[in-house]
């Protein structure tokens, strides 16, 4: 038995030292395949940015939808039933500047006109003869006025006085009260009769022939055509970037192409709610319609900047670069992204930037296994 326990001990020590040996040579052939990994991703140098600040170009973009630059809304100064022009006035609907747009029935109010017309004139006809025995050599214009005058036609001014005296005359027999609430009264009559202003388009549209128009109610809109504004609001510190009098151009998902535009005006004041001020730019070409969403693009210039591939950039304001053979994050101010590009500033000249990300990068790394020996 003693035998047996010393052979199988004997045993057990063999097989430790064999597997020994095997693990040792296994070992001793992995090492050289590590090594050689370590070298192959070493043999190809990290490629570097080196900062060079100065002059930068950059394509700048601001959105935002279009208005018409004339555009009105209708609203009626009188009561009555509405009726058409020559033209419904329904949206699509295009006039003429002085066209008639819409009439409100008048009839009532205009006899109303015309009987004071026949009072002024009967005011006059009385008034003629003392005018004559009193003021005999200013008589004769007076005559004319009265013979010519005309109660359908509109009232034409009156004959002017040649002294203080006919003046005052006339006004204590109430001619010049009774004269003046008639013309009162045909301004309040040229309302029943709303006239294009300009050449345009009806946008919008009410009412309906038939109704009745109350005094204050808004009837519809109506905008020329062709030449409009874009309105489109900017960041405070992006404002900066922007004159009046830069052309744009101008596109959009609904039409092909561009169109030029023009910067006419930027809004010093600051929306509270957003932090942003307003741009407008002033935009001309018959594919535009009130309302559309357009973009307008330009180039700006950024001094004192740097150019960089946007994948460099961390946490939206952070890059690496590498100071005395370590990797370090920096701070710094990103003054715009657009497409592959980020615009950077806050670096020194000829401060070295890494390009690529390394595999297991972190602030403080050794950067030496991956430059240039």
């Amino acid at each position: 038995m003693e035998v047996r326990k010393k052979h199988l001990s004997f045993a057990i020590a063999g097989a430790i030292i064999l597997g020994g040996i095997l693990l040792g040579g296994l070992l001793g052939r992995q090492e050289p395949a590590k090594v050689q990994e370590r070298k192959s991703a070493l043999s190809a140098p990290l490629q570097i940015l080196t900062v060079r600040n100065g002059l930068v170009s950059m394509p700048f973009e601001i959105s935002g939808t279009v208005e018409s630059v004339k555009k009105i809304e209708i609203y009626a100064e009188v009561s009555g039933v509405f009726r058409d022009g020559l033209k419904s006035f329904r949206e699509g609907n295009s006039f003429r500047q002085g066209e008639t747009l819409l009439v409100i029935e008048d009839s009532v109010y205009r006899n109303s006109v015309f009987a004071e017309k026949s009072s002024f004139l009967n005011l006059l006809t009385l008034v003629l003869p003392d005018i004559i025995i009193d003021f005999p050599e200013e008589s004769a214009k007076w005559k004319r006025y009265t013979e010519s005058f005309r109660i359908e036609a509109p009232l034409r001014a009156l004959p002017e006085p040649a002294s203080d005296r006919e003046r005052n005359y006339l006004a204590a027999r109430n001619v010049y009260n009774r004269f003046y609430a008639i013309r009162s009264m045909e301004a309040t009559l040229g309302k029943y009769r709303i006239a294009a202003p300009f050449d345009g388009v009806v946008t919008l549209s009410e009412v309906n022939p038939g109704a009745l128009i109350r005094t204050g109610q808004k009837i519809g809109e109506f905008a020329a055509a062709g030449s409009y504004e874009l309105q489109a609001s900017v960041g405070i510190r992006d404002a900066g970037y922007l004159k009046t009098g830069t052309a744009v151009s101008v596109v959009s998902e609904d039409f092909s192409g561009s169109v030029q535009g023009v910067i006419k005006r930027i809004n010093s004041n600051i929306s509270p709610s957003t932090q942003s001020v307003s741009v407008y730019i002033e935009v001309a070409d018959p594919r535009l319609r009130d309302g559309m969403y357009l973009t307008a693009r330009f180039p700006v210039t950024v001094r004192g900047a740097f150019s960089i591939p946007r994948r460099m950039v961390l946490d939206d304001n952070r890059v690496y670069v590498i100071e005395k053979s370590r990797f370090v994050l920096k701070q710094v101010d990103v003054l715009a992204k657009y497409d592959d590009r980020a615009v950077i500033a806050g670096l020194s000249d000829g401060v070295r930037l890494p390009v690529e990300m390394v595999p297991g990068m972190f602030d403080g790394m050794d950067a030496a296994p991956y430059l240039k020996p």
